[in-house]
C-alpha cells in the first residue's frame, strides 16, 4: 500500500543543515500494521510528515519516492496532494490540543473535515459528526459537538482527533504518539478503540511510538529507527525474541519487567548523534559495546539477515547468545575511534 524508498530530509537552520532523515526505505501492507520506535529525534515524526507533505518552514525532502496507490507522493501537486489528505490517506497527531482549533467547536471541526472532501449538506455533516463521536466512544456525542477543545478532557480530545481522521474513511492512518500524556487506563482504551475503528474501516496503520510496550500489542512489524535511519526492521514477535541491532538489544533490556529473577536495567550509554555532525562511520558506533573498527569508518546499510522478512543495519550483528542479562563486551571491542575519526555525538 505505501512504499517509501530512500527518504532524505534535511532542515536549514541559523546553525548548519539538520540531517533530520537519511535514506529510510520502509514498507506498508494493506490493513498492516507497522511500528516505527525510537528515542526523541531519531525521525519518527519528520518521516511521516515528509510521507504527509507537512514538513514546517525550514524542512525539505532532498530526495527519495513515496508510493502509494501507484502515485509517488512527492511529485503530486499541491492541490493533488490535498485530496489525497483526509480522504486517502489520514493522520493522528501528537498532541491534541495544539492540533485542534483552540476556538472552534469539535463539533464544526468534524463537519469541515467531512465537507473539504465530500459534497454533503450541513445536517448531513452534523449527523455524521454524532455518529463518528458516538463511534469512538463519546458519551452523549449529540452535547459534545458544540464543546470547545479546551473544555475536554485529554483523553476526550484523542478521541475527537481519530473521529477526525477515520471521518473520511482512509486506507491508510499515521498515528503518531496517539496516547501521548494519557494516563494508562486511558491510553490502553484509545489504542482498543484505533485497532477496533482501523479493522472496521481496513485501514493500515503506521504507528509511531517510543513504547516498545505498545508496539508489542498494535504492531504486526516494526522498524526501529536512530539517527534519521532505519537501523532493524522484523515482524513484531521475531523483533521480540532476536533482535539483531545493537540499539534494539539495547531499547529491550532497559524496558522494566514484571516477575522472574530481580535484574538491574541496562542503560544505552551516551547520547544520540548531533544531527548537524553526523559521524563517518554508524552513527551508533560512540555508544555501542560491540563496536568494531570497521564501524567508525562505513555505514551499513539495511540488508537482510537472518530470514528475508527481518532486515538490519550492522557489522557485525548481535547473537542470541549475547542478548540475554548483562553487559557483554566482545573481545574485538574497539574503544576509541581511530585518529583523524570524527564520533559525533551531542
Amino acid at each position: 500500500m505505501l512504499s517509501v524508498r530512500d527518504l532524505v530530509v534535511r532542515f536549514s537552520t541559523g546553525r548548519g543543515v539538520v540531517h533530520a532523515v537519511n535514506g529510510v526505505s520502509l514498507d506498508v501492507e494493506p490493513g498492516g500494521t507497522l511500528g516505527l520506535v525510537g528515542e526523541s529525534g531519531s525521525g519518527k515524526s519528520v518521516t511521516s510528515l515528509a510521507i504527509m507533505r507537512l514538513l514546517p518552514r525550514g524542512g525539505r525532502v532532498v530526495s527519495g519516492q513515496v508510493w502509494f496507490g501507484g502515485r509517488d507522493l512527492l511529485r503530486l501537486s499541491a492541490a493533488e496532494m490535498r485530496s489525497v489528505r483526509g480522504r486517502e490517506i489520514a493522520m493522528i497527531l501528537q498532541d491534541p490540543q495544539s492540533s485542534l482549533n483552540p476556538v472552534l467547536p469539535v463539533g464544526e471541526q468534524i463537519e469541515e473535515a467531512i465537507r473539504a472532501h465530500e459534497r454533503v449538506s450541513r445536517p448531513a455533516a452534523r449527523a455524521r459528526a454524532v455518529e463518528l463521536l458516538g463511534a469512538v466512544g463519546i458519551a452523549r456525542p449529540e452535547e459534545q459537538l458544540g464543546r470547545f477543545p479546551h473544555q475536554l478532557s485529554g483523553g476526550m480530545r484523542q478521541r475527537v482527533m481519530i473521529a477526525i481522521a477515520l471521518a473520511l474513511r482512509p486506507t491508510l492512518l499515521i498515528a503518531d504518539e496517539p496516547t501521548t500524556a494519557l494516563d494508562v487506563t486511558v491510553q490502553a482504551q484509545v489504542l482498543e478503540l484505533l485497532r477496533d475503528l482501523t479493522d472496521e474501516v481496513g485501514a493500515a496503520v503506521v504507528l509511531i511510538s517510543h513504547d516498545l510496550g505498545i508496539m508489542a500489542r498494535m504492531a504486526g512489524r516494526i522498524a526501529v529507527m536512530y539517527a534519521g535511519r532505519v537501523v532493524e526492521s522484523a515482524p513484531t514477535e521475531e523483533l521480540f525474541a532476536r533482535p539483531r541491532h545493537p540499539y534494539t538489544v539495547g531499547l529491550l533490556r532497559s524496558i522494566p519487567r514484571i516477575g522472574g529473577a530481580r535484574r538491574a536495567l541496562v542503560p544505552i550509554e551516551g547520547s544520540p548523534p548531533d544531527l548537524e555532525r553526523l559521524p563517518e562511520g554508524c552513527p551508533f558506533a560512540p555508544r555501542c559495546a560491540w563496536r568494531i573498527e570497521a564501524c567508525w569508518t562505513q555505514n551499513p546499510s539495511l540488508a537482510t539477515d537472518d530470514g528475508p522478512a527481518h532486515l538490519v543495519a550492522c557489522h557485525d550483528p548481535a547473537e542470541p547468545e549475547e542478548v540475554g542479562p548483562g553487559r557483554p563486551i566482545r573481545p574485538g571491542f574497539a574503544p576509541a575511534p581511530p585518529p583523524g575519526i570524527r564520533a559525533g555525538v551531542a
